[in-house]
């Protein structure tokens, strides 16, 4: 299965990036879902579902050349997934959506574009630094 994941994860990138325009492909705003935030010393009473948002927070997907990131503005600050030491893969890309992952050991995020509907969909999985939770969100984009 290890080797199955580590050619998927190399074939992937060749065959998402290639109908993408360079630069900043698309820009979104604040992101509202939902989390699923598991037990720990800040949620005692959990595991439990609860409304999640980013009501400040800023999505922009770039792409130059072959190298990929996701800007990311929050209630902590600015930043870049690559900047953060995420591996950015594009995962999939078809009939104006692109889905692409920031992997890191804390963390793991799934993001859908619709460069049509100006739409993103996308997931996190953290186990912290503040609290262990799944989440599921969406956002407008420009």
């Amino acid at each position: 299965m290890r080797i199955l994941s580590v050619v998927l994860l190399t074939a992937l990138p060749a065959m998402a990036s290639a109908q993408t325009s360079e630069g900043a492909i698309i820009r979104c705003g604040a992101s509202t879902g939902h989390g699923f935030f598991f037990k720990g010393p800040l949620n005692p009473d959990g595991p439990n579902w609860d409304v999640d948002k980013i009501s400040t927070g800023k999505i922009v997907l770039i792409r130059l050349g072959n190298e990929w990131d996701i800007q990311f503005d929050d209630a902590i600050g600015s930043f870049g997934y690559r900047q953060d030491g995420a591996q950015v893969l594009p995962l999939m890309e078809a009939e104006g959506l692109i889905t692409v992952g920031a992997f890191n050991t804390g963390y793991v995020e799934i993001y859908t574009f619709d460069l049509v509907n100006k739409v993103v969909g996308w997931t996190s999985n953290k186990h912290g630094p503040v609290v262990a939770k799944a989440s599921a969100f969406s956002a407008t984009c420009d």
